[in-house]
């Protein structure tokens, strides 16, 4: 049950896991097998709803009116939920199998549809016996968590592949960054290089693919007139310092492509600081 609560998104989501479990260990009411099945089905439509907003569904470009009010199906919802914006054609060219890709749709869509078959009433789910009902509850969240990591699975995989994609581009593009905050420790200073010790895509929209990336940026700052340096009395200090920022990239059909923006960066020269004070 702790598992199933570290991947839930928000706190209603995990308050309704809670109450969930409230009415399984309820023994005074012979409805409690029964409302917890449904409780958890509803919970997995609120978790399938948290990984692919209506806005963002209906932002794709791969999205067509399937409804009659034209809201998201359920199959669009989970479309989205394993690929973002991601046209089939490009999920192929990162080397990744389309069909797996349609059976993790259908398989998902499956395990949903099985959920509601636990919240019937009839003579044989009413008023269970202790051990039918801990046999019965153990499936509905085995089959919760499994509809949840199928989605995860899915996702992960493909965050990978775009992971190695990008690779080469994003040392390239952080090394050749300017990072201004450096401007304020001395008269000039120019970058030798940068470091990019991690990179992660963290996020996949309907229009696009965020990368976390953080590392170290190696600097000289110079110190010193143009006179003072000319007579050797400048001083250059050698330094690195920490960066992080997040590069949006936009899906396209050349992704990766220029058509990116680096966001929130920050360079922490906080070290710097207390090292000269």
């Amino acid at each position: 049950m702790d598992n199933i609560k570290k991947i839930l998104k928000t706190e209603f989501q995990k308050s309704l896991f809670d109450s969930a479990i409230e009415n399984l260990n309820d023994k005074s009411n012979k409805l409690r097998y029964n409302n917890f099945a449904y409780s958890i089905r509803e919970l997995s439509r609120h978790f399938l709803h948290s990984l692919s907003p209506d806005n963002q569904v209906i932002n794709c470009n791969w999205f067509i009116k399937e409804t009659h009010n034209g809201a998201p199906s359920r199959s669009q919802r989970i479309k989205y939920a394993v690929k973002g914006g991601l046209s089939d054609e490009y999920i192929e060219q990162l080397g990744l199998d389309l069909e797996e890709l349609r059976d993790t749709i259908i398989e998902t869509k499956r395990i949903i549809d099985s959920l509601s078959k636990y919240t019937h009433i009839n003579e044989d789910t009413y008023n269970l016996l202790d051990d039918e009902v801990t046999e019965k509850s153990s499936l509905v969240l085995s089959t919760f968590s499994k509809f949840v990591m199928t989605i995860l699975d899915y996702r992960d995989d493909l965050r990978n592949e775009i992971d190695r994609v990008i690779h080469d581009q994003i040392f390239s593009e952080v090394t050749s960054t300017i990072f201004s905050e450096i401007d304020i420790l001395s008269t000039h200073h120019y970058i030798e290089h940068s470091d990019v010790e991690e990179f992660e895509v963290v996020d996949i929209t309907s229009d696009e693919i965020c990368v976390e990336v953080s590392g170290y940026v190696h600097v000289v700052l110079e110190y010193g007139s143009k006179n003072e340096r000319r007579e050797d009395d400048g001083l250059d200090l050698y330094e690195y310092f920490a960066f992080d920022c997040s590069i949006k990239y936009k899906i396209d059909d050349d992704f990766p492509s220029k058509n990116y923006t680096v966001e929130d960066l920050a360079v922490d020269t906080s070290e710097w600081y207390d090292d000269y004070e």
